[in-house]
């Protein structure tokens, strides 16, 4: 069982990249424990034959490292949250119709050089109709025609 210690750092290699696609900054410190039982099994001689060794290596050193790193590298590594105010930059602004628009069928209108998704709750709105933009949903303008 001479394999076992680097099958422990490429499992170890592979947690740590896992983290990369989990949230929650957890699967890392299992990762770094498994590093850890691989690497102390190719220092310490007949280490590499016990499982069960290995297994409880593995087990304390993730707990203990998570339990003592992950309060402070939370913190480091923590990403910003960005508050919607409810301003939208949108509101307010006019658009060109580029399909029709009714209550019932979605169309496209032009707005800052590109197309955008188009509804209305009220007059259904031509083709080249000047509109006022309402809301902002997603990827969709909720607009009213300029009278």
């Amino acid at each position: 069982m001479e394999f076992l210690p680097y099958l422990w750092i490429l499992a170890g290699v592979i947690l740590a990249g896992m983290e990369l696609l989990t949230p929650g900054f957890v699967v890392i410190f299992f990762g770094i424990g498994a590093v850890i039982t691989g690497l102390l099994s190719l220092l310490i001689p007949g280490l590499s034959e016990s499982i069960f060794l290995q297994s409880l290596i593995w087990a304390f050193s993730s707990f203990l490292t998570l339990g003592i790193f992950r309060r402070f590298f939370k913190r480091t590594f923590r990403g910003k949250e960005i508050a919607d105010d409810g301003l939208d930059e949108f509101v307010g602004n006019q658009a060109k119709a580029v399909e029709s628009i009714s209550p019932k069928k979605p169309g496209r209108v032009l707005f800052q050089g590109t197309t955008w998704k188009a509804i209305t709750y009220d007059t259904p709105i031509k083709k080249g109709d000047i509109v006022e933009i309402m809301k902002k949903d997603n990827l969709t303008l909720i607009v009213s025609k300029i009278e």
